[in-house]
């Protein structure tokens, strides 16, 4: 089955913030931005800043399970998975999907996929270079939906493909590291 996103799924845009985020160490919210987001579908919450929100009159903390999308650039998603509080900037569309219809782990996995990368390079305006995705064409985005057993059974081989990969690339850093040390002599 296919649906268009806007039929299954609740989208928010995060806070504009006037001007550049100010870090503040007792801040009460860490913000999400999307250089924040990684191309695996990741979320590096150690490089996130802590944030005041004293002058922010309405401003709601991302939830557990909820999915975050870049807006602009490369559009990469990931699903939330901190206890912290955490919020985030424009630059980042935030989605919750009815669960009846689609699990949030699968559509993260589908919005990272070739084919709504396809679409995405489709409905992108482009300003000054940087590709930009208007919400209403996020709303008209057609995601493929098989079964929610199948949904779940993609979504589980995805991290798994995701954890594969980052051994091997452990593997390849450690035996490079060896390999410079044999030629330096420095290993009998």
């Amino acid at each position: 089955m296919v649906k268009k996103i806007k039929d299954f799924c609740t989208v928010k845009t995060g806070y504009s913030f006037r001007g550049q985020p100010v870090t503040d160490k007792n801040g009460h919210f860490y913000l999400l931005q999307a250089k924040d987001i990684n191309s695996f579908g990741e979320i590096d919450y150690h490089q996130c800043i802590k944030i005041s929100t004293d002058n922010i009159k309405h401003i709601s903390p991302l939830s557990q399970g909820e999915i975050v999308l870049t807006a602009r650039g490369s559009f990469k998603a990931a699903l939330f998975e901190s206890d912290e509080p955490f919020v985030t900037s424009n630059a980042v569309f935030i989605l919750d999907a009815d669960s009846r219809v689609c699990s949030n782990s699968y559509l993260a996995v589908w919005l990272n996929s070739p084919s709504c990368k396809k679409q995405l390079e489709k409905v992108a305006l482009l300003s000054a270079t940087t590709p930009t995705l208007p919400r209403n064409a996020l709303d008209e985005l057609e995601v493929y939906l098989p079964e929610r057993k199948v949904q779940e059974e993609i979504a589980a081989a995805y991290k798994l493909n995701n954890k594969e990969l980052k051994i091997q690339q452990e593997i390849y850093n450690l035996r490079k590291i060896q390999l410079e040390k044999l030629m330096n002599g420095a290993l009998i």
